[in-house]
């Protein structure tokens, strides 16, 4: 479906609403509530960075997207290692980007961690058996001045999650949280987790009783606090780190929505609706734009898209959907993408590197200036 003009049904609308009276409480024990909005969207002529240079497409080439966001698929691009074939299909994972060493990391059930590097264009396996026991659901990278990345991973199979630099020497692993929610040790299972600075993470329980906590760095334990729960989201599936607002944002998958959560505040600042029936899995953010892979969204007869939001005009901007506009045929469900911008000036192109399930696979797209 290309969103040229959205509606929102008077439903949606009503869900949207009724946030304004549902409490959210959290450690403190003060409801906080927010002003929902309904993301309208709108066909961007300019972007973040100068177009690319205009071509001409060879005949039957296909493109996705709208106005400044037009991409074509890049297939000769991350090639999976040939001894992670044999568990591509039912592919659950995530993809990071260390920009500054030019790797995407994509996590794999079975296999762990793979690489890729040189523009994506080759691929390795990451030898830790830690990582290959459970499913690395979510995960996030930080940069160090002088040191190799940090990364954080959520294994929600194994109910933990690990804490690791892009060496993969050594791993610190956080179990259940000793928290009043989980003191019968049952129903956790961490969706995902997110840098803020080199001294503290958030972890979202996804898959569990939807509660979203802090943790510190060194040692790496939880603080006490928790926030959230099923009232605020059935799943609250993604958590991303915003550093334009300082908050987070929290992808509520069953409800279609991106909560902003103000970490100064520990409030909700501010509540996104995506187009009806978008069950957004994360986000990944670079500057003002955000994106927002899905499972699916209104249209059901077309399998799930990947949205753009301008987080400062607060609207969406393109819809991306690999499987019906282009050619990759197992990109039915998408879950986790990343940003993938490289070189500098009139040299930078942006890609977007996604991985799917249902079946399970991975894929980039390239941002095109096609010629009128």
């Amino acid at each position: 479906m290309r969103l040229k003009h959205l509606h929102f049904s008077a439903l949606i609308l009503s869900s949207l609403c009724g946030l304004l009276t549902q409490a959210h409480e959290g450690t403190d024990g003060h409801s906080h509530e927010a002003a929902p909005l309904a993301l309208p969207f709108i066909t961007e002529k300019k972007g973040p960075i100068r177009a690319p240079k205009a071509i001409r497409l060879e005949p039957g080439t296909k493109t996705t997207g709208q106005g400044f966001w037009t991409f074509v698929a890049a297939p000769e691009l991350v090639p999976v290692p040939p001894a992670a074939e044999p568990f591509v299909k039912g592919a659950h994972g995530t993809v990071i980007y260390d920009e500054p060493r030019d790797i995407v990391y994509w996590g794999l059930k079975g296999v762990g961690f793979i690489g890729f590097s040189n523009q994506l264009s080759q691929s390795w396996i990451v030898p830790n058996p830690t990582f290959a026991r459970g499913n690395i659901h979510g995960a996030d990278l930080i940069q160090r001045t002088g040191q190799p990345p940090l990364i954080i991973a959520a294994d929600n199979e194994q109910g933990q999650v690990h804490l690791t630099d892009t060496t993969f020497q050594n791993v610190a692993s956080l179990g259940i949280p000793p928290l009043a929610p989980y003191a019968d040790g049952k129903g956790y299972a961490p969706t995902d987790a997110t840098f803020v600075g080199l001294d503290q993470i958030w972890v979202t329980d996804g898959y569990g009783k939807a509660f979203f906590m802090p943790a510190t760095v060194s040692p790496l334990q939880f603080t006490g606090e928790f926030f959230g729960g099923k009232a605020m989201s059935g799943t609250p599936h993604g958590l991303t780190y915003d550093p334009r607002t300082k908050s987070l944002l929290i992808s509520a998958r069953p409800e279609g929505r991106v909560l902003q959560w103000g970490l100064k505040d520990k409030k909700l600042a501010a509540i996104d609706g995506l187009p009806p029936g978008s069950t957004v899995c994360d986000v990944d953010v670079w500057g003002d734009y955000a994106l927002a892979p899905c499972l699916n969204d209104t249209d059901k007869t077309k399998a799930g898209p990947i949205f753009i939001i301008n987080l400062k005009k607060r609207a969406v901007v393109a819809t991306l959907r690999p499987k019906d506009d282009l050619t990759y045929r197992t990109a039915q469900s998408i879950h986790d993408a990343c940003w993938y911008v490289t070189g500098k000036g009139r040299q930078k192109e942006v890609y977007v590197v996604f991985t799917a399930w249902n079946p399970g696979g991975i894929g980039a797209l390239k941002l095109v200036n096609v010629a009128q």
